[in-house]
């Protein structure tokens, strides 16, 4: 082999060991896994914070909305939430997220001192037919419904300290050729159960269609991507993104509430009522 083609071979040869180094950002074979924990007792993040874990990657929860971001490696994957409260045992959660080969956001994932299992039944609006292979999520658990259309779903955050651990969290039922629809657990659980009973699906086709899922609209003037805080006194009720538009939407128990809207060094607020929960409440929001 002749002198130029050998050291022609070295200088690749050290351009592709070159290449195995690098700086930051996401490695090769990574995901994102994002989301919120939450304290089921009062609905906002909890304190002091938890710790989220997934395999060798874990971070702490954000003090304010319990926003944690882990950059773990793509497969099937667990995450476990540990929380340590001021007074009481240590509360330890795990959470099976399945296959994961994308960035994902979790949404919110409750988290609380005892657990119970929701379970109930989802019907065709139009044939009373049960609905099989339907998603039912709450809480950040999930579970399919059966053949007979009925669904169980293990661990759901609980406690038996306050009569209102329900209050203003929505579960989401969705499936393929159907109308996603919302729920509401009612109250104590019996024998650990709480059935939320029977639960219609309307197929995309019918021409009766499903309730809307949001009773407020709201918007920012010139507020594209504001981040959007819902508090009822204190506590953090609703944590949203405003879309290109400056516009969002959500669903909220009636009653009484402060709006925050941040963009950058620029916020505003407003102050909201919903009076009922099947209509629709605007709220407009100005930043300064």
């Amino acid at each position: 082999m002749s002198r130029w083609a050998i050291a022609l071979l070295a200088l690749m040869l050290a351009v592709i060991l070159g290449c195995g180094g690098g700086g930051g950002g996401t490695q090769a074979g990574t995901v994102t896994v994002q989301g919120n924990v939450l304290w089921i007792e009062t609905g906002s993040a909890p304190s002091p914070q938890a710790t989220v874990r997934i395999g060798d990657k874990s971070a702490l929860s954000d003090a304010t909305d319990g926003y944690f971001s882990l950059d773990p490696t793509a497969g099937t994957l667990s995450l476990t939430v540990t929380y340590t409260p001021s007074s009481g045992p240590a509360v330890v959660r795990t959470f099976d997220l399945g296959a994961i080969s994308s960035d994902t956001d979790l949404g919110d994932i409750y988290i609380g001192p005892e657990s119970v299992t929701v379970a109930g039944q989802v019907l065709d609006s139009t044939s009373a037919a049960p609905v099989a292979g339907a998603k039912v999520s709450l809480a950040g658990r999930s579970a399919l419904s059966g053949s007979d259309g009925r669904f169980a779903i293990a661990d759901v955050a609980y406690s038996s300290n306050t009569l209102t651990v329900f209050l203003g969290l929505q579960g989401k039922v969705e499936r393929t050729s159907y109308f996603s629809t919302f729920f509401s657990p009612p109250g104590a659980p019996t024998g650990g159960v709480v059935d939320v009973g029977q639960i219609s699906l309307v197929p995309t086709g019918s021409t009766a269609p499903p309730p809307l899922p949001y009773n407020v609209n709201g918007s920012v003037v010139s507020g594209a991507g504001s981040d959007i805080q819902v508090l009822s006194g204190s506590t953090v009720m609703r944590h949203v993104t405003a879309d290109s538009l400056g516009q969002f939407t959500l669903w909220l128990p009636a009653g009484t509430y402060t709006v925050n809207a941040t963009l950058g060094s620029l916020s505003g607020t407003s102050n909201l009522t919903v009076s009922s929960v099947n209509s629709i409440t605007n709220v407009q929001i100005t930043l300064h």
